[in-house]
């Protein structure tokens, strides 16, 4: 009876681990999640003749509202200076309504153009955006300006919201 050699059981076992990981990689690259995010960024337009970055001090929540049902995606956030917000798929405006701690509120339409955007066979599609008009309110918010219109998976600045402090 012959004993297997040291080496011959570590080629064995070389070859048995790097198929079980190779077996689990799919070979995509695909984005977990296909979701392009408009990003908002508040400027305090108080104080100074140019506007200058803004932290909203007190509780902010911030609430879409979609075929008249309201969701919230940020709850009481304090210190609020940039805010991350999916974009609708089905609807060309989305309407995003500010709640502000001492009782105020305001509403942010922002009207946009729904992008198909074909990542890959593996990956499927994902929705890219492109900014048409801002709309609000004028409760603390004083003006709203398109810095970028294209909404997708990079990190940019899409809409500066100017706040009255």
């Amino acid at each position: 009876m012959t004993t297997p050699r040291i080496k011959d059981i570590f080629i064995a076992a070389a070859v048995a681990i790097s198929t079980i990981f190779t077996a689990c990689d799919n070979g995509s690259d695909c984005n977990i999640n296909n979701v392009s995010y408009n990003r908002i960024q508040l400027y305090s337009t108080t104080g100074s003749s140019t506007a200058s970055k803004y932290s909203y001090p007190n509780a902010l929540t911030v609430k879409l509202v979609i075929n008249g049902s309201d969701s919230i995606v940020i709850n009481n956030m304090t210190d609020a200076s940039e805010l991350q917000l999916p974009v609708s798929y089905t609807h060309e405006c989305d309407t995003v309504v500010f709640e502000y701690e001492e009782g105020g509120t305001d509403t942010l339409y922002v009207e946009h153009s729904n992008i198909p955007y074909f990542i890959s066979t593996d990956c499927g599609m994902a929705m890219y955006h492109k900014l048409t008009n801002l709309r609000h309110t004028n409760s603390m918010i004083d003006s709203a300006k398109i810095n970028d219109p294209t909404i997708n998976f990079s990190w940019h600045e899409n809409i500066k919201l100017y706040i009255t402090e």
